[in-house]
């Protein structure tokens, strides 16, 4: 079916369109900053499969439109300061990003909760993860999904300064 998303882990050869995608959707959002280096975009498997982390990439006809991954949090993961009850086995998911063309789709939906699954296989606890204000398409999904916006951080430190909203769920396996 052309509209059924395929999801799969990220391989080498994505990066181009990977790196693409990121920068389509953010300056969609509006939330796009030029000259910020994207280091994790410029090395997913170190920065995210040989970690204990993920990277997948839904496809519609061998084409990319939708992405996103996890990585295990540590303490030193600037992350760690914001989300207040952070557990040991907990993952930041980062990069959901689907392409504006076919957003309102389920296609960020799919990818989410496939992360949130695989994470969840894994052992992971819980779920953290940070969003713009201004990404209200990005804030309703978390919403939806069951996240907790549990704090709200100005930060200054740039030539445009932003506003982040740090949310977190606990995915631990009850039964």
């Amino acid at each position: 079916m052309a509209n059924e998303l395929t999801i799969r882990r990220y391989r080498p050869d994505d990066g181009p369109r990977v790196r693409d995608l990121h920068e389509t959707a953010m300056r969609d959002a509006d939330a796009y900053v030029p000259g910020v280096p994207d280091d994790d975009l410029e090395s997913v498997t170190e920065t995210f499969l040989e970690t204990g982390g993920e990277f997948l990439v839904g496809e519609l006809a061998d084409r990319i439109v939708a992405m996103g991954a996890f990585r295990p949090v540590d303490e030193s993961a600037s992350i760690a300061t914001f989300v207040p009850d952070l557990v040991d086995a907990a993952v930041e998911v980062t990069r959901l990003r689907v392409d504006p063309a076919v957003q309102r789709r389920g296609y960020g939906r799919q990818i989410y909760r496939e992360l949130e699954e695989r994470a969840r296989s894994r052992g992971f606890e819980q779920v953290v993860l940070d969003t713009r204000p201004t990404q209200t398409a990005a804030r309703g999904l978390y919403d939806t999904e069951g996240l907790e916006a549990v704090c709200r951080e100005r930060f200054e430190a740039f030539d445009d300064p932003f506003e982040l909203i740090f949310y977190r769920k606990s995915i631990a396996d009850d039964g």
